[in-house]
C-alpha cells in the first residue's frame, strides 16, 4: 500500500513538473532582443528577469563587453526605491565590483512594471493545472471499476461460472433448478465522469497563463463564429500584460542605448505590443466571412484606437 502511495506521488510531481517547464518554455520566449551583444546569454537574462524580476545591464571594465547579470543592492535606496550602488552576481566564478548610478555605471532592467517576479504565479498555474490533469486521470480510471458480488459460500463458484459466461457475452445464460438469484447481489459505485468539465477548467487555467505572459488565446464556449469586436475584447487582458512586460524592457534598452552606445532593440515575438496596422491579417480572418463586421477597429503605436 505504502509503494503505490509513493508512486502516486511521484507521479503527480511529475505531473507538475511537466507543466513547469511547458509553461517555463512559453514565459522565456515571449521577447526578442535585436543587437544584443553576442556575449550575453539571453537565456540567463529572461530566466532571471522571469524570476528574480530584474537584470542588471553594465559594461565590463577589462573586456568592454555589454554583460547582463543579477545582482544585490549595496547602500542606500533613492526616494523612489532605485538601488545607487550594486554589486553583480556572476552565474559562476566570482565577480569582485562595486558599480555606481551616480557614475551611469549601471542600467536596471525589470521583468514588469509592477516590478515583481512573475515566477511564483507560474508556480501557482504549474500546480493547479496539474492538481487537475491528475484528477481527470484518477476520474477515467474510476469509469472502469471492478464490480463487487456477494453470494452465500456454497453458491461461490456457481457465481463465478455465471459471471464467466456474462463476461463471455453469452447471449443466454443456464442455471441449475433451484438456483436463488435472490441470494446473488452486486455493488456498483462507479463515480460520476467529470473529466470533460475537469478539461474546460485545465483549458481556463491556461488560458490565464498564457494572458499573464501576454501570449493570445482563445479559450471559448461559444460555437457560433465571434465577431472581431468580441475577439479585441477577449485580447483586452492579453495587450495589458504585454504593454506590462514590454514596457519596462523598452524603457531599459532605451536608457541602456543612450548609456553604452548600444542600438539594441525588443520586440515581442510577433510584432506586438508596437502595433497592429492590420488585425485583420493578425488574426487571420476576412472581413467578408460570416458574423464578421466591417468596422474593424485599428490599434495605433500609442494603443489607443483610430
Amino acid at each position: 500500500m505504502k509503494t503505490k502511495t509513493v508512486n502516486s506521488q511521484l507521479y503527480n510531481f511529475k505531473t507538475y513538473l511537466n507543466y513547469k517547464d511547458k509553461m517555463m518554455s512559453l514565459a522565456l520566449n515571449v521577447f526578442q532582443f535585436k543587437n544584443m551583444d553576442p556575449f550575453i546569454d539571453m537565456s540567463r537574462v529572461n530566466y532571471s528577469l522571469f524570476c528574480n524580476g530584474s537584470i542588471a545591464f553594465f559594461k565590463d571594465d577589462v573586456t568592454d563587453n555589454l554583460v547582463a547579470l543579477p545582482y544585490t543592492v549595496v547602500g542606500s535606496l533613492d526616494m523612489y526605491g532605485r538601488p545607487q550602488a550594486i554589486r553583480p552576481l556572476p552565474y559562476f566564478g566570482a565577480y569582485n565590483r562595486t558599480l555606481y548610478k551616480k557614475n551611469k555605471e549601471f542600467v536596471i532592467m525589470y521583468d514588469n512594471e509592477a516590478r515583481l517576479p512573475l515566477y511564483p504565479n507560474l508556480v501557482a498555474s504549474a500546480e493547479r493545472l496539474a492538481l487537475i490533469k491528475r484528477t481527470i486521470d484518477i476520474n477515467i480510471s474510476q469509469q472502469s471499476t471492478n464490480r463487487i458480488w456477494t453470494a452465500p459460500e456454497e453458491k461461490i463458484l456457481t457465481l463465478k461460472r455465471l459471471l464467466d459466461e456474462v463476461d463471455s457475452k453469452v447471449n443466454t445464460i443456464v442455471g441449475y433448478d433451484g438456483l436463488d438469484v435472490n441470494d446473488i447481489n452486486s455493488i456498483l459505485n462507479i463515480a460520476p465522469y467529470v473529466a470533460d468539465k475537469l478539461n474546460d477548467a485545465k483549458k481556463e487555467e491556461w488560458s490565464e497563463f498564457l494572458e499573464m505572459i501576454g501570449i493570445t488565446s482563445s479559450v471559448t464556449q461559444k460555437k457560433e463564429r465571434l465577431i472581431t469586436d468580441e475577439v479585441f475584447t477577449s485580447m483586452g487582458g492579453t495587450i495589458a500584460s504585454r504593454f506590462n512586460r514590454y514596457e519596462s524592457r523598452r524603457k531599459a534598452i532605451e536608457e541602456i542605448n543612450n548609456t553604452f552606445g548600444t542600438e539594441i532593440e525588443v520586440e515581442f515575438y510577433d510584432g506586438l505590443p508596437t502595433t497592429i496596422k492590420d488585425p485583420t491579417e493578425y488574426l487571420n480572418i476576412s472581413e467578408e466571412s460570416e458574423g464578421i463586421t466591417n468596422d474593424i477597429p485599428t490599434i495605433s503605436n500609442n494603443g489607443q484606437d483610430e
